[in-house]
Formats: C-alpha cells, sequence, structure tokens
C-alpha cells in the first residue's frame, strides 16, 4: 500500500534549537555569537523565549546572515548534520519511541507541521523504495539551497542514528543544481548517489528498513507525544491553510512583500482564487499584509537595535514618516514610544 500524505506548510515559528545549533556552528567557524546576532540584527533575548521558538523572519534573517559571513559554502550540509532528534523537540522524542522505522515516518509526516518547516513534505512508495520528497511551500530565495541541504542530512543523520547503522542503498536527489562543492555532498549521505536539478529534493530509503524496530519504542511515551503534537497544532493555527501559507510568504519576504497577484502566482494559485478564499476567511489581502507588518514591526522594536529608518525599509515603507503614521494606527502608539516605554 502506498504511504503517501500532503500537508500544508508550517506556523511561523521554529525550534529555538534550531538557532542555537547554527550559532554553535558559525562560532566553530570562526564567527562567534554576538557578531553573528548583532549582524543579523538580532538581540540575545530573541533567543529566550519561554515558548522555546524563534520566528520564521528572525531564523530566515540569522541563516542568510551567517551565509553571508561564514567562510563556509557547505553550511546548510553541517547544519543539518547537527540537528538530531532532539533539536526537533517533542516530534523527535516521538519518532524515537515509535515502533520501527515505518511507524516513526508515518508519525512525522503527520505533525513535521510544528517544525515551522518551510517545505510541503510527501511521503510515496517507487519499486522497492521509500520516497520521501520535499518541495518549498514558500520562495526562499538565497536560503533555498542552504534549506535543502539541512533538511536532506538532518533526515538522514536521523535514520541513522534510528537504524543504529548508515542504511544502504540510499538515493539523494537535490533540485538545485550541483554547485561548486558538489563533491562534499556523498560523504555528508554515507557516500550515497546525489543527483542534482531534479524535480524535487529527496531522500529515497530501501522498504526494508520499515520494518526495523525500534530500541526504545515506547506506546505510552508515543501517545503523550501525539497528544501534545496535536496541542501544539492547535496553538499555532496552522489550521488555516492557505491563509497561513500566505502569512508564511509575506514573513519570508521582509521589505520585498509581493501584489496580490505575485503572492498568488508563488503559491501556485490565480489572483481570483487567493480573494475568494481570504474573503471566506472574512479577510483581504491588505489585511494580511498589514497584520504581518505589524507583528515584524513588534518584533524588530523589542528583540533587535535596528534604526527605526532601517525597520521602515524592512517592511517595505520608502518614506520613515510613512512607517510611523501606520505603526501608530495599528498601535495606537509610536514605534519609539513602544521600544522604549515611559
Amino acid at each position: 500500500m502506498t504511504l503517501r500524505r500532503s500537508l500544508d506548510a508550517g506556523s511561523d515559528q521554529l525550534p529555538l534549537a534550531y538557532a542555537e545549533a547554527l550559532l554553535d556552528l558559525a562560532a566553530e567557524r570562526g564567527v562567534p555569537r554576538e557578531r553573528l546576532l548583532t549582524a543579523a540584527g538580532l538581540r540575545a533575548e530573541a533567543l529566550a523565549s519561554v515558548s522555546g521558538r524563534l520566528g520564521f523572519a528572525d531564523f530566515y534573517r540569522l541563516a542568510s546572515t551567517a551565509l553571508q559571513i561564514c567562510d563556509e559554502p557547505a553550511l546548510g550540509l553541517l547544519f543539518g548534520q547537527r540537528l538530531n532528534l532532539s533539536s526537533h523537540g517533542i516530534l523527535g522524542y516521538a519518532v524515537l519511541a515509535s515502533a520501527d522505522l515505518g511507524t516513526a515516518i508515518q508519525f512525522a509526516l503527520r505533525y513535521y507541521r510544528v517544525l515551522g518547516l518551510a517545505f510541503d513534505l510527501e511521503v510515496r512508495e517507487e519499486g522497492d523504495y521509500l520516497v520521501l520528497s520535499a518541495v518549498e511551500g514558500v520562495p526562499l530565495a538565497g536560503l533555498a539551497r542552504f534549506a535543502a541541504e539541512s533538511l536532506l542530512s538532518s533526515l538522514y543523520r536521523i535514520a541513522c542514528f534510528l537504524l543504529g547503522e548508515p542504511p544502504q542503498g540510499v538515493q539523494v536527489g537535490f533540485a538545485h543544481a550541483a554547485p561548486d562543492y558538489a563533491a562534499r555532498y556523498a560523504p555528508a549521505f554515507g557516500g550515497a548517489d546525489v543527483a542534482f536539478a531534479q524535480a524535487e529534493h529527496c531522500l529515497r530509503l530501501p522498504l526494508h528498513y520499515l520494518q526495523r524496530p525500534m530500541a526504545l519504542a515506547n506506546p505510552a511515551a508515543l501517545r503523550m507525544c501525539q497528544e501534545q503534537c496535536e496541542a501544539l497544532l492547535a496553538t499555532l493555527d496552522l489550521g488555516e491553510g492557505l491563509l497561513t501559507r500566505l502569512r508564511r510568504l509575506l514573513l519570508a519576504r521582509p521589505g520585498e512583500f509581493p501584489d496580490l497577484e505575485s503572492a498568488a502566482k508563488a503559491l501556485h494559485i490565480s489572483g481570483r482564487s487567493l480573494r475568494r478564499h481570504l474573503a471566506a476567511s472574512g479577510t483581504r489581502y491588505q489585511a494580511v499584509l498589514d497584520d504581518v507588518r505589524r507583528r515584524l514591526a513588534l518584533q524588530y522594536l523589542t528583540t533587535t537595535q535596528l534604526p527605526l529608518q532601517e525597520i521602515a525599509g524592512l517592511l517595505g515603507f520608502s518614506d520613515p514618516s510613512n512607517f510611523r503614521r501606520a505603526f501608530r494606527n495599528w498601535t495606537g502608539r509610536t514605534p519609539g514610544s513602544y521600544r522604549s516605554p515611559r
């Protein structure tokens, strides 16, 4: 029987463990934690959230900055290898508690949205292989290769851990063209065959591995994890489908917000369909855009030391006075008074 599920993109937040792993990796590459945070316009307080999660836009800037200032083109491959099961929080523990690898994959596919990934994931069977494919849920522009490398190298590392050994016969495919450092891919996947310029990012695993029992299988723990994942999905408000995808699209492009038609094209629907879906949700495109701008403005003002003029630019305002006027409409306060309340 074919195992297949395609889910909507996740929330606009990711586990803080991702940011911590990236900061540690950058530090090992000669970029101190404080330097990377400052260059990305982030305050250390942004990594002290009681929720244990970081905004997607913040992580996008952190990763983009790391790529720019770390002298390491294969940063995505190395970062993915750093993400172990514990990095993925409750979902990682659920995978570990599953009865076998097949069950673990089914569980991960059902709840991966709690990780806030920018990919739509799907699993299918092709001949003697289980194929896990990933397609961008939102355009990632310059971060696309980093994100794909991180995702697949992390999945491979987790598979090795769960199986207790590197799986044999693995095949890996990437949608992007072969980079200058293409020779570094195969070692990152245990010497597996790696193909580029494919229709999708994918990891192919021989089917016989699905029946491999997990050493730490725990049905009671798995049920508990399932309950927590369901609660987290509800908390993160991931049931909105297209509306959530639109918000993620806007959050991923600070300072370059598309118009409605461009946004619809990026979401692979018509502008008319996007308007209809938004109307059915009781909103319109400009209202969603204003809400994203407001959220980003509050985030920048409370977690960064960016000048107001730069924040205005990141929010798509060419004139800082227009930003101040909009912010007052959103909150009833000026940006300066919000950043330094009296």
